[in-house]
């Protein structure tokens, strides 16, 4: 499995899991407001996994460029 590919569904992994999360908020599922601070704390996790992820694949990306030059 390639790099990129695995990349790529673990971006698409956290996309769904996060819109789980968001449309458990929105079509209000949410029992009381405890149950809705902790999906809301579950939709940052996943936002900020997702942040880190594409921050780390920008910055093995630039590493790549900066090693191939002469």
């Amino acid at each position: 499995m390639s790099d990129l590919y695995f990349v790529d569904r673990l971006l698409k992994v956290i996309r769904e899991r996060r819109t789980v999360v968001s449309e458990a908020i929105t079509e209000g599922s949410v029992q009381d407001f405890a149950a809705f601070r902790h999906l809301r704390g579950k939709l940052e996790v996943w936002s900020e996994v997702e942040r880190e992820v594409r921050l780390l694949l920008k910055q093995d990306t630039f590493a790549d460029d900066e090693s191939r030059t002469p």
